[in-house]
Parts: structure tokens; sequence; C-alpha cells
């Protein structure tokens, strides 16, 4: 299995559990154990080969011994069988030889030291090196005596030693390839399923525009279009499922200023303002986006808030602040299950933060709150400061820009003071942005489109702290 570990991109324990990896073990396996069958099998039979090659060369020396034998060993003539046993010797091969009478005693030997003593003639191997091989002399179908012939082995187990070698390195080698083609071939095939498989898991964390290419094998392709009609009709739905929240949202907003008739349309110029302070600030149109809504939904929690306490006349006693003080979270609770308003939900909860820290819910102060609620919180109050309320008269443009200065760093932003009031001289004129608002439908001056859609967001954790 080292082929495998070689090769595999183990880069996550979920990857042992994949397809990929199963099939891969398995045709890597088979592999492995067809290399191992093929070398142990050539090996065998190349052993038996060389041994038989031994065996046979042993066979044909110690024939052409004893026929050459026949004639000096009837006559009694050692220097002949002297001559013949020596001989041998120049054979490649050959260890000792030897010429034995009939009672198995050494006439001849290499080794002058047997001369004379018995000499065992079974063929046997005494040890790894050696082979033994016998043949009679025979004479007129008599047997007179016998001729050993000792070969050495050691050549022939270097050989299969290095053959061993070498077949074990070419297995390992031919493993390793085979199981890299495998794992990249079948990586190839599976890759659509992979793909799928990716595309599955980002419409599971609500990413339902992803789409994929319709290619492969013909099962693929046709589970491919299945899958971009499937995510198709979940984004369709979706996106209706969403517009639905948000015209209900906006319903909502729009019967809050509907019961108070000095709020009427603050909502969409507060939008307004905040979308040219934006723009002037070269934010991007997500960003545009998110606050412009935020702008229209800004005082939905109000819906939470006693009627008369928010058309009260005169001055609010404390309970009454911290009863009214209580609609950004309000806001807050009604948009928590629209997942897609999650940004613009984080905005609107700290419209009313103050700079210094002073601000409700939460005291939140500088860059804990957002920039988007930093813009929003100027535009509104801008708005309501150059509106009629039941407790005074709308003022002046200029007393108002006044007002907005002398909090700059305290109620505000410094820098979106800055920005307010350099982008304030291209608002629309008052009289011209209420008639434009009160010709259009209400929540259709900007109209929602996917960017808002953000279904994985997170929460801000510093508006719920």
């Amino acid at each position: 299995m080292i082929g495998i570990f070689l090769v595999l991109p183990l880069k996550k324990s979920a990857f042992f559990k994949t397809i990929k990896f199963k099939l891969s073990a398995l045709f890597c396996s088979v592999t492995i154990a067809l290399c191992l069958l093929a070398s142990v099998t050539f090996y065998d039979h190349k052993k038996e080969v060389l041994f038989n090659q031994l065996r046979e060369n042993a066979t044909t020396l110690s024939e052409n011994l004893a026929i050459n034998a026949g004639a000096a060993l009837l006559d009694s003539d050692e220097m002949q069988l002297s001559v013949l046993v020596f001989t041998e010797l120049k054979n490649p091969g050959v260890l000792s030889a030897a010429i034995l009478d009939h009672e198995g005693k050494a006439l001849i030997h290499s080794d002058i030291k047997k001369i004379g003593n018995s000499v065992q003639e079974q063929p046997h191997i005494p040890d790894e090196n050696q082979l033994k091989k016998i043949k009679p002399i025979m004479v007129n179908g008599k047997k007179i005596g016998t001729a050993l012939l000792t070969m050495d082995v050691s050549p022939v187990l270097e050989k299969t030693h290095r053959l061993k070698t070498g077949l074990f390195t070419a297995a390992l080698l031919i493993s390793c390839f085979g199981c890299y083609l495998i794992i990249h071939i079948i990586g190839n095939m599976l890759e659509p399923l992979g793909v799928l498989n990716q595309a599955v898991a980002k419409i599971g964390h609500g990413d339902l525009n992803v789409r994929v290419m319709e290619g492969g094998g013909e099962e693929i392709r046709k589970l491919s279009k299945v899958f971009n009609k499937m995510a198709e009709g979940l984004d369709h739905a979706n996106k209706s499922a969403e517009e639905g929240y948000l015209q209900s949202v906006m319903a909502l907003s729009a019967a809050v200023e509907a019961s108070d008739p000095y709020t009427r349309g603050h909502c969409d110029r507060v939008a307004y303002y905040s979308e040219q302070v934006a723009l002037h600030m070269g934010m991007d149109k997500a960003f545009v986006k998110q606050l412009v809504l935020a702008g229209q939904l800004h005082d939905l929690g109000k819906i939470g808030v006693d009627k008369e306490i928010l058309c009260k006349a005169g001055r609010l006693d404390s309970d009454e602040f911290d009863h009214i003080a209580r609609h950004p979270m309000i806001a807050w609770q009604i948009l928590e299950p629209v997942l897609f308003l999650s940004k613009e939900r984080d905005i609107i909860v700290v419209h009313h933060e103050r700079f210094d820290g002073k601000g409700y819910p939460n005291g939140l102060k500088g860059n804990q709150i957002c920039t988007a609620g930093k813009i929003l919180a100027v535009t509104d109050c801008y708005d309501a400061m150059t509106s009629n309320r039941p407790y005074r008269k709308q003022m002046e443009e200029k007393k108002a820009l006044s007002i907005i200065k002398q909090e700059k760093g305290n109620q505000f932003d410094p820098d979106i003071v800055d920005t307010f009031l350099e982008a304030h001289p291209f608002f629309e004129n008052r009289d011209v942005l209420d008639k434009r608002l009160e010709i259009s439908s209400r929540g259709r001056v900007w109209l929602y489109d996917e960017s808002f859609s953000a279904t994985s967001q997170n929460k801000n954790p510093a508006a719920i702290n």
C-alpha cells in the first residue's frame, strides 16, 4: 500500500470516507497484489530454470566423465583417471570430481586427502552452495565404478538474489505508477461528482446562485441538468419568499408612518439622504442598497410603541422615553427571523447610538458603531429637525445644519458630519422630493434586488450585547 500514501492528497480525515478513496484503495490493492503475484511467479519460474540448467550441466559433465573413465578403470590406468578428474575441474562451476570403485572408495579424487576413503554416493546437498551428481561407470552392462561430480551452487544463488531485488524494485515502481494512474483516472472520472457535491454543500449554506457545468458522462450530464433545474427552482422560490417577507415588512413600516401624520414620508426621505451621503463617500452598490433599505425600515420598531407616547405633544418623562427607546430592539426582534435582512438589521439597531457612547439601546460609541449606522443617525436627525413634530414645528435648514455641526464629535461621527455637509447642497429640494415620494408606491422607490440576499451572514455581536 506504499504507493497509495505517496500520491494520495490526505488533507482531511473525511477523504477516507469518499468514493474516490474507496475505489482508489480497492483498485490500488488489486494492482499491488497483481504486481506481487506476477513478481513471485516470475521469480519462481526463473529460479527453477537456473537450477535446471545447473542440474543439466552437472548431469552432462558426470556422464562424460563416466564414459571416458570406463576404459581407464578396466586397465587400472590411474594416470589416465587422474587426467580425466582434474580436467573436469577446468569446467565452470565444478568444485570437485572423483572416480569411485565398486565399493564406493575413491580411486582418484580432486581432493587428494580423500583418495582411498569411502565417499557418500547418494546425491545430496550438504550445504547451500553445493550440488552433487553421480553416474555409474558401466562396461558391457556391468557397473565397475562410479563418477562423482560436485557443482558450485553459489553463482545460481547470486543470480536469484539479484533477480529477487530487481523484481521487488520493479514491482514497487510499477505499483506506484499504477496507483498514480488509477487515482488520476478515478479522480477525473469522479470530478463531476465532486463538483456536484460542492455545489450541494453551497446550496446547503444558502448560496442558491450556484450552478454546475453539464458535462461528463451521460449519467453525470443528466444529474447536472436535474441539479441546475432544482437550484433554479430553489433560487426562484427563495427570492419570492424574500420579496414576500420584504413587502410584509415594508407594509408594517408603512403602517407605522400611517398612524402618525407627522412622520409620513420620513423613512423614505431618510433613505434618500443616506443614499446621497453614501454615494458621496464612494461606497459600493451593495453598501448603498443595504443602507437605503435600512433607512426605509429604521422606524419599524415603533409599531410596538404606544401611539399616545409616539404622538405626545409635550416633553417625554423618563418612563416614556425608556418606552420609546425600545423601538430599535423591537425592530431587531421583528427582523431577526428574516436572515437575508441581517445586515440591514445591524444598521437599524444602532441608528440611535451616539458617537460619545450616550445613545441607546446599547450605549455603543466610536468605531463600535458601524459606518452605515453612523450615516443613518445623522440623516434621521436631520429629517426629524426639518419636519413638523407634535412637540414642535420644523426647523429651518440653517438651524438644523448648525445643530448637526455642534454635535460633531458628540452625537455624531466627525467624518460623517463633514461628508453630510459636503453632500447636503446636492440634496433634492424638499418639496420636489416629497412630491416624488408621494406619487411613488410605498417600498418601490428603490427596488429590491438580489444583492440584499445574504442568508449566511452573521449577526453583529456589538449590536446585541
